[in-house]
């Protein structure tokens, strides 16, 4: 177990401080419109392998990844009802684990197998899951919001969930690595901001103030929901969430969720609508992984990469894996400007060596709708 000097922040599996920590949330998992009634797909999350299947009442179900009786994936099974059956002998199990049909066994049999299942909620345009202990805390929800058009955007990322989590809170990447990003057209072209940061009762705020007097902040609500505003152009003004969930020590996935709070509901939907028809464009051009690695592995040149709406996401991509899938955080350097990264990290220490101590975990609230609205960014 790494020492309190150097606390364990990237490993997340069973057992593991940051594993724990993670698990007393809910996390999402999957776009709720992607998943038809009657289909099952395969899941992992924090290294556990999960079944997420949507029963023909329409009602989403997270069990265990494998059947108990051979082990294979319930993933490939059927649906039936509100149940899933495993394709290779026929096990069903209910959304609450039970197994309640052995087609080959005496009935029994099957009262006495049961495997894991996880409460499940859908919110935002996405499916949730809890795998942390009892009691289940409530989701944490914005009403204030849901009445406003919103889209949202999944992305596999093939390093450690910490390096997003990190950078999100790094506002004086912008200046190198976005240099045609999505700020600069608040008139702060060529400019590095004054950066601060402080502790909140949620996480962290980080405040970047640029010499025009704008002022720009984002918030970590801990463990690892991240909210700010938007920047520029279409997104400008849109409320925006972003949630890094590790899928293992080398991969996670980013769920982020853009709500146009700003425009009347009806115009905001439309925007919404209109962002939605670009993801399918962009579905369509050359892997953003693809291009990361090219850069890193000295093929293709930074200055190569192609102006795209994701562009931002290739650009974050080559400077985080470029640091590597699972770097050696002590032996960073870290200045005044990384207010907010060094406040990140005590508090991950901080619940870390707590838990590892058998002590509660500092109880976060989550903020409201009101309290987010002081957080947005502000013009002179």
């Amino acid at each position: 177990m790494n020492s309190l000097k150097d606390p364990d922040f990237e490993h997340t599996g069973p057992g593991r401080p940051a594993g724990h920590l993670l698990r007393q949330r809910w996390q999402p998992v999957y776009a709720s419109e992607e998943l038809e009634a009657g289909r099952a797909v395969p899941l992992k999350i924090l290294h556990e392998e999960l079944t997420l299947y949507r029963g023909e009442d329409g009602v989403a179900h997270i069990v265990a990844g494998r059947c108990a009786h051979r082990g294979v994936l319930l993933a490939v099974g059927t649906v039936e009802g509100d149940c899933v059956r495993c394709r290779y002998h026929g096990w069903q199990y209910d959304g609450a684990g039970q197994c309640v049909d052995q087609p080959a066994e005496r009935r029994s049999f099957a009262d006495k197998v049961r495997i894991a299942s996880y409460p499940v909620e859908e919110y935002f345009g996405f499916i949730w899951t809890y795998l942390g202990e009892s009691p289940v805390p409530e989701l944490p929800r914005w009403p204030e919001l849901e009445e406003y058009g919103r889209f949202h955007v999944i992305e596999h990322r093939k390093w450690n969930y910490f390096h997003d989590l990190e950078n999100t809170v790094d506002d004086v990447h912008q200046y190198w690595v976005h240099k045609t990003g999505i700020y600069q057209d608040d008139g702060n072209a060529g400019q590095i901001p004054e950066m601060s940061a402080e502790l909140a009762d949620f996480g962290l705020t980080q405040t970047s103030t640029f010499s025009n007097g704008f002022v720009r902040r984002l918030a970590l609500l801990m463990p690892n929901t991240l909210y700010f505003n938007s920047g520029a152009g279409v997104l400008r003004g849109f409320k925006s969430f972003l949630w890094n969930v590790p899928i293992d020590d080398e991969n996670h996935m980013m769920f982020f969720l853009f709500i146009a709070a700003h425009l009347p509901p009806d115009v905001g939907a439309r925007v919404a609508a209109g962002v939605r028809e670009g993801r399918k464009y962009l579905a369509q051009l050359r892997p953003v992984d693809d291009i990361i690695r090219a850069v890193l592995s000295g093929r293709e040149r930074w200055e190569d990469i192609e102006d795209r709406p994701d562009q931002v996401l290739i650009e974050d991509g080559v400077v985080l894996l470029g640091q590597g899938v699972l770097p050696d955080r002590s032996l960073n350097r870290l200045g005044s400007s990384d207010a907010a990264i060094i406040l990140l990290r005590r508090l991950y220490a901080r619940e870390l060596a707590a838990i590892e101590a058998g002590h509660p975990l500092t109880k976060f609230p989550t903020p409201d709708a009101a309290a987010l609205t002081r957080l947005d960014s502000s013009t002179p």
